[in-house]
């Protein structure tokens, strides 16, 4: 987990949208360090929010010499207006919440950002980690992704495809603020982070957001940058340095726009209407066939909660009972 020069990058373009508010509050989902990043790059970007007094005392609580400090996360966030930092993971001693992302939890504080940098692929159950980063924002806060999308064969569990983003967004009312698809990111990474005299150009990346709403398109182009990256002759020079040559990364901001339960969504491609619900005949499961029942019950527990799950069926049990006396009074009524 860390945060690279493209991603520092990143974090800049979307402080110059204004989509960081001043004096925010963060959650890292895992601690994250500053890793292939010079001080040259992160001094760029701070130079553009800060004055050169604040920047200057800023890096020493950020870098010792050269080498990033393993402290340096909340100096680094103040660059761009965040005042207030926190982080949540399972092993890393910094952090100040210690959770199992593998389960649905909630955190004492609600934050107006939240950052998943290098977390989600290594979580088996990846679904508990976006419901969890959901959960830990106020209404109107902002997550943030920086996560692998294609090619990192075995960097963890899962590469997260750009259409986990758009049909989570979609089923949850969130606002895509931005998404960018970066082919060969750890290579762009060395050469930007080499001379960073020159923006990252986000936009002018090959594949786009209209190509990552339509799969065949996508696919298509996905497959062939992969060879036309791996022929490149800069490619074949890291290959010492990354075995892997070549992988692309998806940096994503979606926005929360109101309270409420996370939604898990259904793949759009597969699914072209409404979102599914549990339907009447799938309660009636519950009582005609108590072991798929059984399973049901768990199902929606684990999808939306015990404090839904209750509401459920305090819910049904009162409709149940308005019927049952509103046929009494009707049948004394016909009497």
């Amino acid at each position: 987990m860390g945060i690279n020069a493209l991603t520092v990058a990143w974090i800049g373009r979307l402080a110059s949208k204004k989509l960081i508010p001043p004096g925010a509050s963060i959650v890292e989902f895992g601690p994250q360090d500053l890793v292939h990043c010079s001080r040259a790059v992160v001094e760029r970007y701070g130079l553009r929010h800060n004055a050169q007094a604040v920047v200057t005392a800023r890096m020493k609580e950020i870098f010792d010499d050269d080498h990033p400090r393993p402290s340096g996360a909340p100096a680094f966030y103040r660059l761009f207006g965040i005042e207030r930092y926190r982080s949540v993971d399972l092993i890393d001693p910094r952090a100040d919440w210690t959770r199992d992302m593998n389960r649905t939890f909630r955190l004492p504080e609600r934050f107006e950002l939240a950052t998943n940098f290098g977390t989600a692929e290594h979580i088996f159950n990846v679904g508990a980690n976006f419901q969890a980063m959901h959960d830990a924002l106020k209404p109107g806060g902002l997550m943030l992704f920086c996560l692998p999308a294609f090619g990192d064969v075995d960097h963890g569990f899962y590469n997260i495809h750009p259409t986990t983003y758009l049909d989570i967004a979609a089923v949850n009312n969130y606002v895509v603020e931005d998404l960018c698809y970066v082919d060969r990111w750890d290579i762009r990474n060395e050469t930007y982070d080499a001379d960073p005299s020159t923006d990252i150009d986000f936009d002018a990346m090959p594949v786009r957001l209209q190509h990552m709403q339509d799969r065949s398109t996508l696919q298509r182009m996905v497959a062939e940058l992969f060879v036309k990256n791996f022929l490149d002759p800069l490619t074949q020079g890291y290959h010492a340095l990354y075995p892997r040559l070549v992988y692309d990364y998806c940096c994503v901001a979606l926005r929360k726009t109101r309270a409420g339960r996370f939604r898990y969504p259904v793949q759009r491609y597969y699914w072209q209407g409404e979102r599914p619900e549990r339907t009447h005949q799938q309660w009636i499961t519950v009582v005609l066939r108590p072991w798929r029942g059984l399973r049901l019950v768990v199902d929606l527990v684990r999808a939306r909660g015990i404090q839904w799950f209750l509401g459920a069926v305090r819910r049904r049990i009162v409709r149940s009972i308005d019927g049952t006396l509103s046929q009494s009074f009707r049948n004394r009524r016909g009497q």
